[in-house]
């Protein structure tokens, strides 16, 4: 009898694991989603900043501000990487831990955007006639997606922590 109760709840737990709706699978790899869109803004963000930063007076004068900048652009992509790679050997990571990460990634982002805008506006003013132009508009995009990757952080954080409460 027992082996018959058994085997009835393992069909039902079969046929209610093939029956999720789609609004439910999408619900639980968003998380997902917004971390591998975090580490692809965080990749394009120090490609486009890297030969402005070797090719002005960057690496003579700020360092403190590319120390910062650094920080943040390797320091999250490896924080993301882990996340992920967890997330795919089935480790479960708190949900609050994760709201963590995003809240002070999106600080750490919204200051290293501001610097590197300053610093901008700096280069910008001292080098008027500067003849390599597309470094100064690789800089503005690379300023660009560090401010959008402040939202995508900060959206990552109130989902995770008002919306989804589950581990990651």
């Amino acid at each position: 009898m027992s082996a018959e109760v058994e085997n009835s709840k393992d069909e039902e737990v079969k046929v209610q694991a093939v029956k999720k709706p789609l609004r439910k699978k999408i619900l639980g790899y968003w998380p997902v989603g917004i971390k591998v869109l975090q580490l692809l803004v965080c990749a394009v963000c120090m490609g486009l900043i890297y030969e402005p930063l070797t090719r002005t007076i960057f690496t003579r004068i700020l360092m403190h501000h590319i120390g910062v900048m650094y920080t943040s652009y390797t320091g999250y992509m490896v924080i993301n990487c882990v996340l992920l790679v967890s997330k795919a050997l089935g480790d479960k990571i708190p949900y609050r831990t994760v709201a963590l990460f995003a809240i002070i990634g999106s600080a750490l982002f919204l200051i290293t955007g501001v610097v590197l805008a300053v610093d901008k506006v700096k280069i910008s003013k001292d080098n008027f006639f500067d003849p390599n132009v597309h470094l100064g508009i690789m800089m503005t995009i690379s300023i660009l997606f560090c401010f959008f990757n402040v939202l995508i952080f900060f959206v990552d954080a109130v989902l995770m922590m008002f919306v989804r409460k589950e581990s990651f």
